[in-house]
């Protein structure tokens, strides 16, 4: 609904532009006498006289002249306003706080925040790198509205849906054994030397290595265990050993390293998108709308 201060504003405007009560309405789409009467009105509320209406064309007193000036600005950033919050309602402008996992960082999350400045360059996307439980944390706390990270997650107030399968693959150096298979069996790692992603900096990765272990009976010689996915990378690289990482990491294009997927029945730790399931947010579900 339109403010009544704006719409004397806007009324006042019209006959300033005119110089003539009669156009000043049918530009309105009013009749002549209402509109005669909110300007009597805005001139009452104000106490001066904003029309000189004595001479023909009509003119703007001095007080109606410095008055128009500033209307003029004000019917500007009103309409601004008013257009700002129709595309806020429909998701073309707001600021959304988005939390992903590394592997989603180096994975999804770049093609989708792409495709959402294309389609709403208005809104402000603030990215932070955090793990899962951190996730969880900062959304119950309002201090974030969407995140990537692996799912499933059991917490009442969020929203949690599946967004890609993200599975294990072995990452090997380069004129490895394996380099000419198209797919490695778990069976074929029992004697393979390892290096794992260190379980304090990627828990949900290392569970699901554990995981494979315990499902396929390996006892895996681990050979080195490292807090950085690119370390890892660099050891698998030097030969060190094999690695079992989230096939989005093979988006790093490590040199000396490539990736090659796991056959049978594997660990589901999927990426998935989880948000507040109180948020009304047009911008947030236009967010969600691109990423799915």
């Amino acid at each position: 609904m339109e403010d009544p201060e704006l719409r004397l504003l806007k009324y006042f405007a019209a006959v300033a532009e005119e110089r003539h009560f009669g156009r000043a309405a049918e530009r309105l789409h009013l009749a002549q006498p209402p509109l005669s009467q909110q300007i009597r009105k805005l001139e009452h509320q104000l106490g001066v006289e904003l029309i000189d209406r004595s001479r023909r064309p009509i003119e703007l007193t001095d007080a109606g002249d410095a008055l128009y000036k500033e209307a003029t600005l004000a019917l500007a950033h009103g309409e601004r306003a008013f257009a700002a919050a129709r595309r806020a309602a429909r998701g073309h402008l707001g600021h959304l706080r988005i939390g992903a996992l590394q592997a989603a960082v180096d994975g999804v999350v770049p093609a989708v925040l792409r495709e959402h400045r294309s389609a709403f360059p208005g809104v402000e996307l603030e990215l932070l790198e955090l793990g899962t439980d951190e996730h969880v944390e900062q959304l119950s706390a309002h201090r974030l509205d969407v995140g990537f990270l692996r799912g499933p997650v059991d917490e009442a107030a969020l929203s949690v849906e599946k967004l890609l399968d993200d599975p294990l693959a072995v990452a090997i150096p380069d004129h490895d054994r394996f380099s000419g298979q198209a797919l490695i069996e778990p069976q074929q790692l029992a004697h393979e030397e390892v290096v794992l992603w260190a379980r304090a900096a990627a828990p949900t990765t290392y569970a699901d290595v554990v995981e494979l272990f315990r499902r396929y009976s390996i006892q895996p010689q681990i050979v080195a265990e490292a807090p950085r996915i690119q370390t890892v990378l660099a050891l698998v690289a030097a030969g060190i050993g094999l690695a079992l990482l989230p096939t989005s990491f093979a988006n790093l294009s490590r040199l000396g390293v490539r990736f090659v997927p796991l056959a049978g029945a594997l660990p589901d730790r999927p990426i998935a998108l989880a948000w507040r399931s109180s948020s009304g947010s047009p911008t947030l579900a236009a967010f969600l709308n691109v990423a799915r």
